[in-house]
């Protein structure tokens, strides 16, 4: 796998605004905020200079993954609140993705740098030929040297021009069978992502879907209603958040209904539940886009 000379200025560039972008971000982060307001501020930086690869993902406490700031967001961040920060850019297609983890009240940093630590662990061993679930393998080991848990059942993922998601699962446990074969190539683009849990029992160290509606969908297959047309053709393939949607659309005018996520569910849009813990254990996330070269990995974020 190749990239050109622009290509890979535009992916340095996307890493870089994700980068700097989450830096900012860290000086207003604070307990009262409005996640709405955060949530466009977000978006006011990376748009400023690129697009979004995805939505803002800022999910707190046991919350791993997929949530955001609906069209008429009123939750605000309380005084004890472990915030997850996922953001990404998109420059001309090339797609970086990174994340961080903020406490409000100064505790749980041991959860916070069990992920950071498994995240250095993994970035360290890149390189070509590298079996996938040695990935895990590190990641896996770094966070229970800590005496918490990986979540199993959250990977992270091959990135490809204009796809978030694309060939690869990068697993953050050792026993994943379908990460024992796959190597590592050069050229391949990663977003490396550990989440670590203090969750406790038998269900600790898994996500499942939140009793709660998505706030982020994806577009498959060709939709019917004028709504879903113009959503597909502003965002193709990339999710995008409801807030964003409802932004778009009344930009161009398009009327749309209050139940959004209904309309966008019936016109085939997949739809991403927020993730919790299972056992309501508070989770951390540390995520870089690495780029596998012809020796080893370079982060990208």
């Amino acid at each position: 796998m190749s990239w050109s000379k622009s290509e890979l200025h535009d992916l340095q560039l996307a890493g870089k605004i994700a980068h700097l972008t989450l830096d900012q971000i860290e000086k207003v982060i604070q307990p009262g905020l409005e996640i709405a307001k955060l949530y466009d501020l977000i978006e006011s930086m990376i748009t400023k200079k690129a697009d979004l690869a995805f939505p803002p993902n800022i999910s707190v406490d046991d919350c791993a993954a997929h949530d955001s700031a609906a069209i008429n967001e009123k939750r605000i961040f309380a005084k004890k609140s472990l915030v997850k920060i996922d953001i990404g850019a998109n420059v001309n297609g090339m797609l970086s993705d990174t994340a961080r983890t903020f406490t409000l009240d100064g505790k749980h940093s041991r959860l916070i740098k069990a992920s950071k630590e498994a995240l250095n662990a993994a970035t360290e061993i890149i390189k070509p030929g590298l079996r996938v679930n040695e990935i895990g393998i590190a990641i896996q080991e770094t966070i229970e040297s800590f005496g918490f848990k990986p979540i199993a059942n959250l990977t992270g993922h091959e990135l490809a021009k204009g796809r978030l998601h694309a060939g690869l699962s990068i697993p953050s446990v050792k026993s994943m069978p379908f990460a024992k074969r796959a190597k590592l190539k050069p050229g391949m683009i990663l977003a490396i992502e550990p989440f670590a849990t203090n969750g406790k029992g038998l269900n600790s160290g898994y996500v499942e879907d939140a009793p709660r509606p998505p706030l982020i969908f994806s577009a498959r297959g060709n939709p019917k209603s004028q709504v879903g047309k113009h959503l597909i053709n502003r965002f193709g393939k990339v999710p995008f958040s409801l807030r964003s949607a409802a932004r778009y659309l009344q930009k161009e005018k398009v009327k749309f209904p209050s139940d959004l996520g209904v309309v966008l569910a019936e016109d085939k849009f997949h739809g991403y539940r927020p993730l919790i813990e299972k056992t309501g254990g508070l989770v951390s996330q540390a995520e870089h886009t690495v780029l596998v070269t012809s020796k080893s990995g370079r982060i990208i974020t």
